[in-house]
């Protein structure tokens, strides 16, 4: 009997337990190996494989990711997703001792997923939730394409930020009611994690947008502040919400400065520079976006007097 009709005999947890002892296996004999003798791209596909069968789809995903960063050299990017991948390993080793949002953030990380239909059976936190920014893009695995949208809320009252994930198959739609400065009075149920940000919205009202402001770190040392704390909770965190003010971009903005002169690179994706510099005029900003501990992508500039929203489109061969 061959090794995947083995392992469908068993049960889920126990499927997964055997594909964590298998990869954390296959990473040592690695190690032992030396990275100056990589495994071929042969090696990558079976052990990828492997992890499809052992119902670890998050596994799947962070070995096809490494596999692609080791076709490009093995940059620095490489060893720290192996860190985070050893540490998810350990983790599910370890899981009893863990808190229980930790032990749902490594589940939610090896692929086991929540309901949208038990989410909704929940309590939720009702405000006005204000839709911040957007982020539009497409991730591949494998022979499958998803197009996939990112919407940042901001609840007035909760003073809290939210994120609502959307993935749909290629030819398909996405959701187009989030619009940036939509506002619904609404409940929110987030997901069971280590740092809450997904939700879902329950019972959504649109109504006007009313005139807010959207709190911002004066400097860049505290929003970096910010990540490092979101890492402490979640170390499996990839970005966070990032509300900067009093910021100025520069070099034809592909860079944010604070009056510090503390700077922040801004994404590559990020192709509305100009823009960003003609908004400017010289001055400072109030800008909202993502930080993901290697750049910043705007999402949005916000002033008591306007509102300009940018939606960049991301295209990547695999997700990360």
């Amino acid at each position: 009997m061959g090794k995947s009709s083995s392992l469908k005999s068993l049960s889920r947890p126990a499927q997964v337990q055997q594909g964590v002892e298998e990869l954390r296996q296959w990473l040592c004999d690695r190690l032992q190996l030396g990275w100056a003798n990589p495994p071929s791209y042969q090696d990558w596909q079976r052990i990828t494989a492997h992890m499809i069968d052992a119902q670890a789809p998050g596994l799947a995903r962070r070995a096809r990711s490494l596999a692609q960063l080791a076709s490009d050299g093995f940059p620095a990017k490489f060893f720290e997703e192996l860190g985070e991948l050893w540490l998810l390993l350990e983790g599910y080793q370890q899981r009893q001792s863990l808190s229980e949002s930790l032990r749902n953030e490594v589940r939610s990380q090896l692929g086991w997923t929540q309901r949208k239909a038990d989410l909704q059976q929940r309590p939720g936190q009702w405000d006005h939730w204000v839709v911040l920014g957007q982020v539009r893009g497409q991730e591949t695995t494998g022979a499958t394409t998803l197009k996939l949208q990112r919407t940042w809320l901001w609840g007035l009252q909760q003073q809290r930020f939210a994120l609502l994930l959307d993935y749909v198959h290629h030819r398909q739609s996405l959701p187009s009611d989030f619009s940036p400065g939509r506002t619904w009075a609404a409940e929110l149920v987030f997901y069971d994690a280590a740092l809450p940000q997904r939700a879902i919205l329950k019972h959504p009202q649109t109504i006007a947008t009313p005139l807010f402001h959207l709190p911002g770190y004066p400097d860049i040392e505290q929003g970096l502040n910010a990540y490092a704390e979101a890492l402490a909770q979640n170390p499996w965190c990839d970005r966070i919400p990032l509300s900067l003010s009093q910021i100025l971009p520069l070099n034809a903005g592909t860079q944010l400065r604070d009056s510090s002169g503390q700077s922040l690179p801004i994404s590559p994706d990020f192709q509305q520079g100009w823009q960003l510099m003609a908004l400017s005029g010289g001055q400072p900003l109030t800008l909202f976006g993502e930080w993901d501990g290697c750049s910043y992508l705007p999402l949005a500039e916000l002033s008591s007097e306007r509102w300009v929203s940018f939606t960049p489109s991301l295209t990547s061969p695999a997700p990360t």
